[in-house]
């Protein structure tokens, strides 16, 4: 009889356990919505996109919207996060809402004819289940309506959050310095990544 009340107390303790892991577990995880960790939609691969085809500008291309443009990289209905870019036009370099550190950007990019990047070194990442560091280095050559042209080098390492099973940024550090055009031709000419 002893042994019977001990083997139920074990099984008891070990539901009690099962219990507690699952009430503490990623929510992610206990959603179902777990993010990718490679592919298209990883956080590098993301990031990767984010400076090519997020920021980038052609001749011709229709008004920068931020909030049209860069909703697959942002959450726009939760844009709470730390937002930093030395090179941010306007008043202050330090955001700590999304989508006002985007639209901050808007005025510079229609103000361009073309902003053109290329992507050097420095890829890396650490992904967990519901977050995401990602860094990489990377140049740019904003060719302005008025003429003027502004290269530049710079880094990027942005924090990603699993949201509902897409990742989003919710800390931007980036910082850019500005180079002779000719510094990063090379980098400019490089096939437009997919």
């Amino acid at each position: 009889m002893f042994k019977h009340k001990t083997q139920k107390l074990a099984l008891a303790a070990s539901s009690m356990m099962a219990a507690v892991v699952l009430a503490t577990a990623s929510p992610v995880l206990a959603q179902g919505n777990a993010c990718p960790k490679d592919g298209p939609d990883a956080p590098l691969a993301l990031h990767a996109d984010w400076i090519m085809d997020g920021w980038e500008r052609r001749e011709g291309d229709p008004d920068f919207v931020f909030t049209n443009k860069m909703a697959r990289y942002y959450d726009l209905e939760d844009p709470a996060g730390v937002f930093y870019d030395n090179f941010a036009p306007g008043e202050t370099q330090l955001f700590r809402n999304g989508v006002r550190y985007g639209a901050n950007w808007e005025d510079l990019q229609n103000a361009a004819r073309s902003i053109r990047h290329g992507l050097t070194d420095g890829y890396e990442q650490m992904v967990d289940d519901n977050v995401a560091s990602t860094t990489l280095g990377f140049v740019g050559l904003i060719d302005r309506l008025d003429g003027e042209e502004i290269a530049f080098d710079g880094r990027s390492q942005l924090g990603w959050k699993c949201d509902g099973g897409a990742w989003k940024i919710r800390h931007e550090l980036n910082y850019a310095w500005v180079v002779e055009p000719k510094e990063i031709a090379s980098f400019l000419e490089q096939p437009k990544a997919k």
